[in-house]
C-alpha cells in the first residue's frame, strides 16, 4: 500500500460525458491505495484462508470475451481468464477479474482481519452497512481513484504516451497483462488507466457530480450500481486518457 497525500483538485472533465460535469474544485484527505491491482495469487489467498465463494460461483457464472462478444456463461469465476478458460498458473500474477462489487469488499474485509484493523463493510443477511470512519481496507472511492490516477498533486504523467503507462486496445494484444508491468504514475502507482476495469467504493449516479460535497466526496447513499474506473486491455485510447 502506498500513502497518497491529499489536497485541492479538480474532479471531472469539462470534454467528457455529462456524468463528469460539472468540473469542480474538492479536497482529498491523505489515503493508502495498492501499487499494483489486485493478482489472482493474491484473491487465491483470501479464498484459501476464508472459504470464500464469489458471486459467479454463486450464481451463473460471468461475463467473458470470445468471437461472440460479451457474453455470459456459466461456470466461469475468477479462476478464469477473460475468455472462460482457466487460468495456468503461470498467469497467478495476472489481475483478478470475474470479481463482483460484492467480491472485492468482502476482500478488504479480509485485509482488514489480517491487519486487525476494523471493517468498513458489515455484510448482513439482506443488507449492507459501510462505516467510513473504520481504519480498515476498503476500495477507492471515485474521487480518490482519479486524483490517484493523475499523480495527484506531482501529475506529470499526463505528457506521457498512454502506450507507455497502460495497456489498452491499441497494445495489449486483445488480453489483459500481469500487474505492474508499465511505467508507474508520477506516485508510484502502476495500471490505474487501462488492463481491466477497477471497481470504486461509490454507488453510481449520472446527476451526483451537481450536488457531491468539496471534501472527500464518496458518492450517493443508494443506487443500482457501483462506479468502475480505469479502462481496460480491450478499450480505446479516448477512453482511457
Amino acid at each position: 500500500m502506498l500513502l497518497v497525500k491529499g489536497g485541492p483538485f479538480i474532479l471531472g472533465d469539462s470534454t467528457g460525458d455529462s456524468d463528469e460535469r460539472p468540473v469542480h474544485a474538492i479536497s482529498i484527505s491523505d489515503f493508502y491505495i495498492a501499487v499494483t491491482e489486485t493478482p489472482v495469487a493474491q484473491f487465491a489467498a483470501f479464498v484459501a484462508a476464508t472459504g470464500y465463494r464469489s458471486d459467479a460461483e454463486s450464481g451463473e457464472g460471468s461475463y467473458v470475451w470470445d468471437s461472440l462478444g460479451w457474453h455470459k456463461k456459466d461456470g466461469v469465476d475468477w479462476r478464469c481468464s477473460e475468455t472462460g478458460q482457466p487460468r495456468p498458473a503461470a498467469q497467478n500474477n495476472f489481475p483478478v477479474t470475474h470479481v463482483s462489487w460484492n467480491d472485492a469488499a468482502h476482500y478488504c474485509n479480509w485485509l482488514s482481519e489480517k491487519a486487525g484493523l476494523k471493517k468498513v463493510y458489515v455484510f448482513q443477511k439482506d443488507s449492507l452497512q459501510v462505516n467510513l470512519d473504520a481504519d480498515g481496507f476498503r476500495l477507492p472511492t471515485e474521487a480518490e481513484w482519479e486524483y490517484a490516477a493523475g499523480g495527484g498533486k506531482r501529475s506529470k504523467t499526463g505528457t506521457a504516451p498512454l502506450s507507455a503507462i497502460a495497456w489498452y486496445s491499441g497494445n495489449a494484444g486483445r488480453h489483459p497483462h500481469a500487474v505492474g508491468q508499465k511505467r508507474p504514475n508520477d506516485l508510484g502507482i502502476n495500471d490505474l488507466s487501462g488492463n481491466v476495469w477497477e471497481w470504486c467504493h461509490d454507488w453510481y449516479d449520472r446527476g451526483y457530480y451537481d450536488r457531491s460535497p468539496d471534501a472527500d466526496p464518496a458518492g450517493p447513499d443508494a443506487g443500482r450500481q457501483r462506479v468502475q474506473r480505469g479502462g481496460s486491455w480491450l478499450v480505446g485510447e479516448a477512453a482511457n486518457g
